[in-house]
């Protein structure tokens, strides 16, 4: 443990960063999924087996599920992208703030779990803004 503490490009990267991307994931996927869900309502609504119009609907709503899964895709892969950017190697006696250590381990969780992970990391860098008496996040930071 180290009584460092991160410089401003460290905060901007590590906490701000991920604390934006993990909420463009949740709001983009969560959008993704309802887009999903409106197509699949539209399926039984657009069935009318026979007639030009209702296969029209059917491709519709096809489309339609199929652009919300794009979405929730590529926001898990934007996500995915953001948590393997390497760290800084460091060195055996080189020392960082524990912040760091923190973040880079729930960075890892995050990126071996799933959306849970990821809703729950939100909460967790909320509670690092306290702990470590970090600016507070979601308010413009210089």
């Amino acid at each position: 443990m180290t009584d460092k503490s991160p410089s401003e490009v460290e905060l901007q990267f590590y906490y701000f960063g991920l604390y934006r991307v993990l909420q463009r994931y949740r709001v983009g996927t969560t959008l993704g999924w309802i887009v999903v869900f409106l197509g699949a309502v539209g399926v039984p609504l657009g069935w009318k087996m026979g007639t030009p119009h209702g296969l029209i609907d059917i491709v519709m709503s096809a489309a339609v599920i199929l652009a919300g899964l794009l979405v929730v895709q590529q926001n898990v892969s934007t996500l995915s992208s953001y948590l393997n950017v390497p760290f800084g190697a460091r060195g055996v006696n080189d020392s960082r703030p524990q912040v760091l250590d923190e973040i880079e381990q729930l960075m890892r969780e995050v990126d071996s779990g799933g959306w849970q992970e990821a809703y729950h990391a939100i909460g967790q860098l909320k509670k690092m803004e306290t702990r470590f008496g970090l600016p507070r996040l979601g308010e413009p930071h210089p």
